[in-house]
């Protein structure tokens, strides 16, 4: 198992979602702490992320580009990618925003923002 705390692992205030609106967006913690996290698991490893050490709260549009990102540029589809991740939290007002992302993963179309389109 592998663990990503947000908060120490990124930053204690992810907010935005492209690297263009700052170096704690979405788009950074897609692609530098977990599509790479990804990619190091073994095929039956998972994932817990903690969203709330050090953390106050997330944005929508952090959360979406964090994770529904995964599966618009095409690196995994959403159920395979709910099936590698288990959030924790120990502050209840954070389940909402687990809830979020496992909803935002839900409504994301695989590959919809591939470059080689």
């Amino acid at each position: 198992m592998k663990i990503i705390n947000v908060g120490r692992d990124f930053s204690e205030h992810p907010i935005g979602r492209y690297r263009s609106d700052g170096p704690e967006s979405g788009e950074a913690f897609r692609e530098d702490v977990l599509i790479p996290a990804l990619q190091e698991l073994g095929p039956d490893e998972r994932i817990t992320v903690i969203l709330d050490d050090g953390v106050d709260g997330y944005g929508s549009s952090f959360l979406v580009e964090a994770f529904a990102g995964v599966v618009k540029v095409g690196v995994m589809e959403a159920e395979a990618l709910l099936d590698r991740l288990d959030f924790q939290y120990t502050d209840a007002d954070f389940e909402f925003f687990a809830d979020k992302i496992r909803q935002y993963l839900q409504e994301a179309d695989f590959g919809c923002e591939r470059g080689d389109a």
